[in-house]
């Protein structure tokens, strides 16, 4: 775009030219003469290149403003992240915090659990000895007990076999020796005989046993 506007100010300028060689001694006194038109060309030429100057500098200007804006973004982006990884870690660490507090409750629950477990074996471990104990009472007292009743039944044997001895004694009084002589009350042996194997209430019932009488 310079250069063609640059190209048509020469054309103009050589046109200019052409009319001020061509024109009348007053149009010459007029307007400017040649010297100050290419005075005034070399001016503005020399401003036309300072302007491309300039533009090459804006481009590269705007080129650096450019990449320091993608820089900054990219900062941004990065600051943007280094919040966003701030609050996470404000997150995690009250989420730490709440579980540090759970980890205490824990730990607190778990030593009286502990506390409670070891009263409860202590418990158990009294009554396992009184279950010990009163089964050795209950022992002790069962074979009293049986001790007891064995001497009662065998003290009831003997009274019962004494009191059928007496009675027997009483009502069949006729004594069989263990020689097989029954005697009789009031017969000559009958007192004198001690070893008595059995007593008959009858001399048909010594007699029927196997004994005999006295030879006199």
């Amino acid at each position: 775009m310079n250069t063609t506007w640059k190209s048509s100010f020469v054309a103009l300028f050589s046109v200019l030219l052409l009319l001020s060689g061509c024109g009348s001694e007053s149009t010459a006194n007029a307007g400017p003469s040649l010297e100050e038109l290419q005075t005034l060309t070399q001016e503005q030429e020399q401003q036309i290149t300072e302007l491309q100057g300039e533009n090459e500098q804006l481009k590269t200007d705007i080129t650096e403003s450019t990449d320091k804006l993608t820089e900054l973004e990219e900062e941004l982006k990065d600051k943007k992240s280094v919040e966003d990884l701030e609050g996470k870690i404000v997150k995690l660490e009250e989420e730490k915090k709440a579980l540090h507090e759970k980890n205490e409750a824990f730990e607190g629950e778990k030593k009286e659990l502990i506390k409670e477990n070891e009263e409860l074996t202590s418990k158990i471990s009294s009554l396992e000895e009184e279950k010990q104990t009163l089964q050795e009472e209950i022992q002790t007292k069962e074979a009293e007990h049986k001790e007891a009743l064995s001497s009662a039944q065998n003290s009831g044997s003997t009274s019962e076999q004494t009191s059928n001895d007496t009675e027997g004694q009483a009502s069949c009084d006729i004594k069989g020796s263990v020689n097989g002589i029954y005697h009789v009350p009031g017969s000559t042996y009958y007192a004198q005989t001690k070893n008595v194997a059995q007593h008959f209430c009858s001399v048909e019932e010594a007699e029927k046993a196997g004994y005999r009488a006295p030879k006199r």
